[in-house]
């Protein structure tokens, strides 16, 4: 599972899944098209398209922190969803570890 500590406050960004992008690009990202402007004690999460990858940048007053978690083909993360659409939206850190740590299996093989 990850650990992550020091985040206060937690973002799903929800319709970013370009995974290939680093900080620079992630920041950007965040400034111009989320209007937002990250803050200490803030981490962002992202989610590839096919839901088997997501990164967690994490933000302190020195340094930007990247994490990420890949499953394997067989399993998933879920799927979050916001009841308004919003492009962000907070989530708390009990939804993190539900998120994290939960796979949806894919393909259940009986032999």
């Amino acid at each position: 599972m990850l650990s992550v500590s020091g985040p206060e406050k937690f973002y799903y960004l929800r319709n970013f899944h370009d995974l290939r992008c680093k900080y620079a690009r992630v920041l950007s990202v965040i400034r111009q098209q989320m209007n937002r402007e990250p803050q200490a004690g803030e981490a962002y999460i992202m989610m590839s398209k096919d839901r088997r990858t997501v990164r967690l940048y994490s933000y302190d007053k020195r340094s930007c922190r990247l994490y990420e978690q890949r499953f394997d083909k067989d399993y998933t993360f879920m799927k979050v969803s916001c009841e308004d659409g919003r492009e962000v939206f907070s989530i708390s850190w009990d939804d993190v570890v539900v998120l994290l740590g939960s796979p949806v299996v894919k393909t259940l093989m009986i032999k």
